[in-house]
C-alpha cells in the first residue's frame, strides 16, 4: 500500500517545485511525496543536504550536468547548495531526508549514490510507516545518528553520465543514450559529424573528463539499470545494449556495481514485494 504522511503532495501538472522554507525545523526533518509518471521536478537547491530515497521503481536525477539513475536499493546524497532536478517515468513514492548544513559536513562534498544495506532501508522504512517528519524524540534522533553514521561509513558509487553542450559531443551523447547498442568507433563518429578522432577524443577529456569508451560503457550501465526493473531477461538485456554474449555484460555490471544484474534485481523486488 502507498504510505500517507501529513505533509504528502499529490503533484498532478507534470513540473513540480518542492516549496520548503528557507531553515529545517529540525536537524533531521523528512517529507514525502507521490509523483505522477513522467513529472519533472524542476531544478533548485537548498541550504540544506538532501537524501533521495523511493519506495520502488527509479528515480532520474541531473545534477551539474551529470546525470544519475537511482533504484529503490540505493539513495542519492546532495550537499548543501546543490542545485538538483529530477524525473520519473512511472509514478513513484519518494522520501527525501534533509539534514542541516552542519550535519551534513560528514557527508561526501559532491552528489553520489549511497547503497542501502538492509539496517539502512529497515531504519528509513521504519521513520516512513511512522509518519515521521519531524526528528524531535530521543529515540528518533539517536535511530538519526545511526543512520547517518552508517551512511557516511558506507562507500558511495557515482554512476552518472555527464553531459555537455559542445557542439560536436552533445549530438554523439544523445545518440548513445538513445541507442546504447551502438558500438561505432571514435573514428566512425568522427567522420559523422566532421571532424577527427583526435579533436573528439580531447573534447571528451576537457568536457566530461572521461574517454569516449569510459562514457559509452556509463552510458550502457545507466541503461542497464532502467531495463532491469523490466521484466526481460539478462540475455535480452546484454544483446539491447550491444554485447554479444551475457557474460560481458555480466562482468561489466559486477565491476561498476558489485553485484550482477540478477543480484541486483533480486534486491529490488525484494523491496517492492516487502512494500505490498
Amino acid at each position: 500500500m502507498p504510505f500517507m504522511t501529513p505533509n504528502i503532495a499529490i503533484t498532478t501538472d507534470k513540473k513540480f517545485m518542492p516549496k520548503l522554507t528557507e531553515t529545517l525545523p529540525t536537524e533531521v526533518f523528512c517529507h514525502y511525496f507521490f509523483i505522477e509518471a513522467k513529472t519533472e521536478t524542476l531544478p533548485h537547491s537548498h541550504s540544506w543536504g538532501q537524501l533521495h530515497l523511493i519506495k520502488q521503481g527509479v528515480l532520474e536525477m541531473e545534477v551539474d550536468q551529470q546525470k544519475m539513475v537511482c533504484p529503490a536499493n540505493y539513495t542519492i546524497w546532495t550537499p548543501p547548495h546543490q542545485k538538483h532536478r529530477a524525473f520519473n517515468r512511472n509514478d513513484i513514492e519518494y522520501c527525501a531526508i534533509n539534514i542541516t548544513a552542519e550535519l551534513s559536513e560528514k557527508f561526501p562534498k559532491h552528489a553520489c549514490m549511497i547503497p542501502l544495506t538492509p539496517l539502512l532501508r529497515a531504519i528509513i522504512d521504519d521513520l516512513i510507516e511512522r509518519k515521521t517528519t519531524m526528528v524531535s524524540s530521543e529515540e528518533d534522533k539517536c535511530l538519526s545518528y545511526v543512520l547517518m553514521d552508517r551512511l557516511v561509513k558506507t562507500n558511495p558509487i557515482e554512476i552518472y553520465l555527464p553531459s555537455t553542450q559542445d557542439k560536436l559531443l552533445a549530438p554523439i551523447l544523445m545518440q548513445l543514450e538513445e541507442t546504447p547498442e551502438d558500438d561505432s568507433s571514435l573514428s566512425v563518429w568522427a567522420k559523422r559529424v566532421f571532424s577527427t578522432e583526435r579533436t573528439l577524443a580531447r573534447r571528451f577529456q576537457k568536457e566530461l573528463k572521461m574517454s569516449f569508451n569510459d562514457w559509452r560503457q556509463r552510458a550502457k550501465l545507466v541503461k542497464a539499470m532502467t531495463l532491469l526493473k523490466e521484466s526481460i531477461s539478462i540475455n535480452e538485456i546484454a544483446y539491447q545494449l550491444g554485447y554479444s554474449q551475457g557474460s560481458s555484460f555480466i562482468k561489466m555490471f559486477r565491476k561498476h556495481t558489485g553485484v550482477t544484474p540478477e543480484q541486483f534485481r533480486k534486491q529490488n523486488e525484494t523491496l517492492t514485494v516487502g512494500d505490498n
